[in-house]
């Protein structure tokens, strides 16, 4: 009687461990995807969604119903969508981690959504060969009409990334 007592007293810490190390609670664990003025149209990130729902399969229901609760008004369980939502005056971050490898002209500029007409460039610089950049920070201009726009990252004049924006 004491071997299975002390078993499922071992079973109930592992699984316990087990589940306090992956925890997928998209509030905690993507703080990027809070407070997003995302129409939540992007899929649900199933990982974060399982683990919410074993909360609240597990724990008492009040618990795995709160996380729940807070990764969707958060928007963390949703993943990223394709377009950013973004106001006059706000600031968007970049970060360019590796460096660079050779000696290039970074710009990103605001453009209609077909990216013919460019009404703002937000960043241009140089940078040199092997120089590592980091967080780039830029402010929307104010004067814009609310609508869709297109964020281009361009390298030596060639669009490499874009982003739908809307404002």
């Amino acid at each position: 009687m004491k071997r299975i007592g002390r078993s499922r007293v071992v079973a109930v810490v592992v699984l316990a461990a087990v589940m306090l190390a992956s925890v997928q609670c998209g509030y905690i664990l993507y703080p990027e995807r809070r407070d997003t003025t995302s129409d939540r149209k992007g899929e649900i990130d199933l990982p974060v969604l399982i683990m919410d729902g074993v909360w609240l399969l597990c724990c008492p229901i009040f618990v795995g119903a709160i996380f729940l609760f807070v990764d969707f008004y958060y928007g963390t369980l949703f993943l990223p969508g394709d377009t950013v939502k973004a106001k006059p005056k706000s600031t968007l971050l970049f970060r360019l981690n590796d460096p660079a490898p050779e000696n290039v002209a970074l710009a990103v500029t605001l453009e209609d959504p077909a990216g013919v007409a460019v009404f703002a460039t937000l960043l241009e610089r140089d940078i040199a060969s092997g120089e590592k950049v980091g967080e780039l920070k830029m402010t929307i201009p104010e004067g814009l009409l609310p609508g869709d726009y297109r964020l281009a990252v361009k390298v030596n004049g060639e669009v490499q990334a874009t982003w739908n924006l809307s404002l």
